[in-house]
């Protein structure tokens, strides 16, 4: 339809004459060629924005579903593989590394401790933290009676007030301590005198 217009314009009484009729034909062509040609541009640029869109929707759905892996720390594994009364007994075994090291109020170790850096030190070994302070690691674990002690659990005593002391039980009745009174860390009997009368109670951190 545009075109019919522009040869109207551009012919008008001229197209009556051969020549003018020549000259129409060319100018026809010339300007039917040139709107097939913008046309055709513009409908390959469409289709080209349109391919743009759909890659970049898909790029957006292979981001979106991309998972995350956390690593498991080096203690978490070790948990995981091994059972609890084997890391009782290993942090048991453990303890007795330290045997013999002196007693020194407020030490938490490794050359020296006073009795909850000594606990709290031995049980970080084996991924489990607990405050360099009595009171409270009371707090800690769930509470166990003393019939039912097992490896590893902690026993608190009532020394110098409500449980100033606590100590790591190692089965057969007896715990591993660091001793304010022997001054060094050292293996007592909960059914000595002294600490029997002064049992307090026991928490176990190792499920």
């Amino acid at each position: 339809m545009i075109t019919l217009i522009l040869l109207n314009r551009l012919g008008g009484n001229k197209m009556k004459s051969p020549l003018g009729k020549v000259a129409a034909k060319v100018t026809f062509l010339l300007v039917f060629s040139a709107v097939m040609y913008t046309n055709t541009c513009e409908a390959k640029a469409d289709i080209g924005v349109q391919k743009t869109k759909n890659t970049n929707i898909r790029s957006t759905k292979i981001e979106s579903n991309k998972i995350i892996k956390v690593p498991q720390s080096k203690s978490e594994k070790e948990k995981i593989s091994r059972g609890s009364s084997s890391v009782s007994s290993s942090l048991v075994e453990y303890s007795y590394k330290f045997l013999g090291k002196p007693y020194v109020w407020a030490s938490s170790g490794p050359n020296s401790f006073d009795c909850s850096g000594f606990t709290s030190y031995v049980y970080k070994k084996f991924g489990y933290s607990l405050p360099h302070y009595t009171g409270d690691q009371v707090e800690m674990g769930k509470a166990v009676a003393k019939k039912d002690l097992k490896t590893g659990d902690l026993v608190f005593f009532d020394t110098s007030g409500s449980n100033s002391h606590v100590g790591i039980y190692i089965g057969n009745d007896k715990f591993i301590h660091a001793s304010s009174g022997k001054k060094k860390v050292m293996i007592s009997d909960l059914n000595e005198s002294y600490y029997k009368s002064r049992y307090s109670e026991a928490r176990r951190i190792i499920k």
